[in-house]
């Protein structure tokens, strides 16, 4: 089973272990020289870097080893993307807007780099949201 339950929150991740866990997600089950060989950062990071990130991982629970019938092991995600993804934003809105959504679309609304197309994106998502609840 992906996740754990809100009584066992798992500790936040570093910049560094987002990136990774970003690789491992994409590849599934994986041993950590394919996730080396995956991960495409410029400039790249040594091979112990993505070994001693990866080990932390283990070690806050995002990860977990597989046994495996080739040499070594294999690791694979323990909580879904969507589930980070979810709490990341969600700390973001509470830092910077003061927890309000309101206001964390209204800022990215108004960002000079938004595009017509996403604005009537933006609006499609809104009214079928807004079907939804009615």
């Amino acid at each position: 089973m992906m996740g754990k339950s809100r009584k066992e929150r798992l500790p936040e991740l570093s910049r560094l272990e987002r990136e990774i866990m970003q690789v491992v997600w994409a590849l599934g089950e994986c041993s950590s020289s394919e996730v080396i060989a995956a991960h495409t950062r410029e400039p790249a990071l040594a091979a112990t870097t993505i070994k001693t990130v990866l080990a932390n991982l283990r070690k806050k629970g995002y990860v977990a080893v597989v046994p495996s019938t080739e040499r070594g092991y294999r690791l694979r995600p323990t909580v879904a993307r969507e589930q980070v993804a979810r709490r990341s934003i969600r700390g973001l809105v509470a830092d910077f807007f003061d927890g309000s959504p309101r206001h964390a679309v209204a800022y990215l609304l108004n960002d000079p780099d938004i595009t017509a197309e996403d604005l009537e994106e933006i609006r499609r998502m809104v009214e079928t949201r807004n079907k939804e609840r009615e």
